[in-house]
């Protein structure tokens, strides 16, 4: 494994470590920190100038490894993590970041609901920056997908315990639909997913 196969693998274990902070934050107070998804847009930054570094040391040049695709990882058992170009980073940040935000402006407006907190669509943003448009799009559609077998899952089992303790399932079914759910978690579990397809 060459030294920046290493620092690749190192940056994607950061974010995955700061992906489980924030999922830990979200479930607990329903917020995504600023803190913290500030973090990975500057830990993307910082891996990218080491990237370059160490383009520069292997005689490639600082420009070429700073923008040029991360390398591919293979990890056990046998997954590979392929790596995004500086380009596709941004691009992909706009597109989740820009997307979601629109979208959410969208949706909102015309239902009057909320949807997506800023503090999601920032941490979108930031992953964009480490997976692409491709594979943002990826993690965004794993996140959704599993938010809602969860909600699914949580609305039988709420009516279930509901219909034990002689209730009616409509009353305990409003409860869930009024409470928020933290997204950030699905995310992480998303992110976790787009990595290794």
């Amino acid at each position: 494994m060459t030294y920046v196969s290493v620092v690749t693998l190192a940056a994607y274990g950061l974010v995955l470590l700061v992906l489980g902070a924030i999922a830990v934050v979200d479930l607990r107070e329903r917020r995504v920190p600023n803190l913290l998804s500030g973090a990975l847009a500057a830990l993307w930054l910082l891996w990218r100038v080491v990237l370059g570094f160490a383009g520069q040391h292997m005689g490639l040049g600082f420009r070429a490894e700073f923008a040029a695709p991360a390398p591919t990882i293979v990890v056990p058992p046998g997954l590979s993590i392929e790596g995004a170009s500086l380009a596709e980073g941004i691009i992909g940040a706009v597109i989740l970041g820009g997307g979601l935000l629109v979208l959410t402006a969208v949706y909102e407006a015309v239902t009057h609901r909320e949807s997506f907190g800023g503090g999601d669509i920032k941490l979108m943003a930031a992953l964009g920056l480490f997976l692409g448009a491709d594979r943002g799009l990826i993690c965004l559609l794993a996140a959704c997908v599993l938010s809602l077998l969860y909600a699914l899952i949580a609305r039988i089992a709420r009516s279930v315990i509901a219909r034990r303790r002689g209730g009616t399932s409509e009353e305990e079914g409003e409860g869930l639909l009024r409470t928020t759910l933290p997204f950030a978690p699905f995310i992480a579990l998303g992110a976790l997913i787009a990595f290794v397809v």
